[in-house]
Parts: C-alpha cells; structure tokens; sequence
C-alpha cells in the first residue's frame, strides 16, 4: 500500500461513518417524531376522557340533585300536613282551666 490508498481508505472510511452518522440521525429524529406523536394521542385521549367523566358526573350529579329535591318536597308536604292534623287536634281538645286550676293547687297549696 502507497500512502494514496490510505489515503482513499480513509477517505471511504470517513464516508462510511458519516453515513452511519446519517442514518442514525434520521432514525433519532423519526423516533423522535413517533414520541411526539404518541404524546399528542395520549393527550387527546386523556382530554377525551376527562370530557366524558365530567359529562357523566354532571348527568349523574343533576338526577341526584332532580332526586333529592323532588324527595325534600315530598317530605315538607308530609310535615306540613303532620303538623296540620297535629294543630288540627289540639285545637279540638277542649280545655277545663278549672281542672288545671284545680291540678295546680294541689301541687302548689297556698300559692
């Protein structure tokens, strides 16, 4: 071998690697592109996930809400009208103040 074809083998050798430098290169960036892109579908998946809980949670919350104040009527009807017959027969019970005057005397003499 002359000093030329060192020369050239180095010369090839040096467009082997930079080659390979290339190409790696290249492989980085389309798997950088992949992890990009696999980061942007797991975002839009996450996003449309939270979307739909949030909208269920809202459904879910609302028909509780519909429930529990449709359950509160309900039960003020029934205390009101509770409370009615309860008026309703106390008023009706006739009252003998001379019994009660009577009743206090006795657990209260000479008052």
């Amino acid at each position: 071998m002359t000093g030329t074809e060192t020369c050239e083998v180095t010369l090839m050798e040096q467009d082997v690697i930079s080659h390979l430098i290339d190409v790696e290169r290249s492989a980085f960036d389309l798997m950088m592109d992949a992890q990009n892109e696999a980061d942007k579908r797991k975002t839009a998946a996450r996003e449309e996930a939270e979307q739909k809980f949030r909208s269920a949670y809202e459904a879910i919350v609302a028909e509780l809400e519909t429930g529990l104040d449709k359950q509160k009527r309900e039960c003020d009807a029934s205390r009101d009208t509770e409370y009615a017959e309860l008026q309703a027969r106390l008023e009706s019970i006739e009252q003998d103040r001379g019994a009660f005057s009577g009743y206090l005397d006795s657990l209260f003499p000479g008052a």
